[in-house]
């Protein structure tokens, strides 16, 4: 398996999704309301104290070269981190804590670091208008992830470009856009549409070693060489003169034009893709991350990356994922807690 497989592969666990309407959320959260008030309104659902319960872990298809005897290690690390969310997350007016620990997926090199992960879902309580009863549900859509030395729900692949003109492929990824800053670090928005989840919103943060991260962007050469390259390839299969072999010509003008015209010291720069038009859409001008463009990515989780002689249990790279209903007035109240009080600085430390 490739190495960027492990990257963009969704992470096994036992995750299920709450099934969500269509909605506006305004009137979402009206809808909501007024089922609770069957109920004794809102403050009978938040006088339901729930707790932090264990789950069962997820320890499927785990790296076969790494020791058993070394999980007890793993363990003690991915407890430490719980015991941060569930200092972070005390008041649980409203909603059942669930966690379990994870230990899917491969080293990304031989003898690297293995990975692991701790994993939160939050179940809210909810006035069920036939029995007009305050009822727990068995599914959610609010959950926090916390996976060390692997990166989960975050690439996607863009494809496989010559960008440096001499004939040799490399594969490209798409990072998500970058929603905002939290505790000093950027927040991406991944996509993330799996199941009925629809509404959800998605937030994630890379933590690297060094404060470094796991990938290079693409400079405005290397994009519009790598785009050049890939448009005269589709070309050459058409029929000269035919109108899609015009569409390409017209696309390669824009590029020709745009590295004729600019400076070296700005096609060095980042290549900051405009969503308006996409990766294949290039028409003259670059995007900006403050309206949602994104960077694309060349990844370096390689052994210069990653330090061999820690022990493998070490962590090397950490992300944080959090998803929440922004309609859902229980979870609401649980991310709040998170983002507002979350220890990022002791995951940080953690890092070797």
């Amino acid at each position: 398996m490739k190495l960027y497989q492990f990257f963009i592969l969704p992470f096994l666990s036992m995750t299920c999704f709450a099934q969500v309407s269509r909605l506006p959320d305004a009137k979402q959260k009206a809808f909501d309301t007024d089922k609770a008030k069957i109920c004794g309104g809102w403050d009978s659902i938040f006088s339901k104290k729930g707790k932090w319960k264990k789950s069962k872990d997820d320890l499927a298809f785990t790296d076969k070269t790494f020791p058993a005897g070394q999980y007890k290690y793993v363990n003690t690390r991915i407890d430490s981190i719980a015991a941060f969310l569930q200092e972070t997350i005390e008041d649980l007016s409203g909603v059942e804590a669930r966690w379990y620990r994870g230990t899917t997926g491969n080293a990304y090199i031989p003898g690297g670091p293995v990975p692991y992960s701790l994993n939160c879902g939050f179940f809210s309580y909810y006035c069920n208008t036939n029995s007009k009863k305050i009822l727990l549900s068995e599914e959610t859509g609010q959950w926090i992830y916390v996976f060390v030395n692997t990166l989960n729900w975050f690439l996607d692949k863009g494809g496989e470009w010559d960008i440096n003109n001499d004939g040799k492929l490399k594969t490209f990824f798409q990072l998500p856009p970058v929603n905002d800053t939290w505790k000093d670090y950027r927040v991406y928005e991944p996509k993330y549409f799996l199941g009925g989840a629809t509404r959800s919103i998605s937030k994630t943060v890379i933590i690297g070693r060094n404060e470094k991260l796991p990938w290079r962007s693409l400079t405005q050469r290397q994009y519009l060489n790598g785009l050049k390259n890939d448009y005269q390839k589709q070309m050459n299969k058409l029929k000269e003169g035919s109108g899609f072999h015009s569409d390409y010509l017209k696309k390669l003008n824009y590029i020709i034009d745009y590295l004729d015209r600019t400076d070296n010291e700005i096609l060095e720069k980042p290549a900051i893709i405009d969503p308006k038009v996409g990766v294949w859409g290039f028409k003259g001008k670059f995007g900006n991350e403050a309206e949602k463009g994104f960077r694309l990515v060349l990844l370096t989780a390689n052994k210069m990356y990653f330090d061999t002689s820690l022990p493998r249990y070490a962590p090397q790279l950490i992300q944080v994922f959090w998803k929440y209903n922004p309609t859902d007035t229980v979870a609401l109240r649980v991310t709040k807690q998170f983002e507002e009080n979350f220890p990022l600085e002791k995951l940080r430390t953690m890092i070797k």
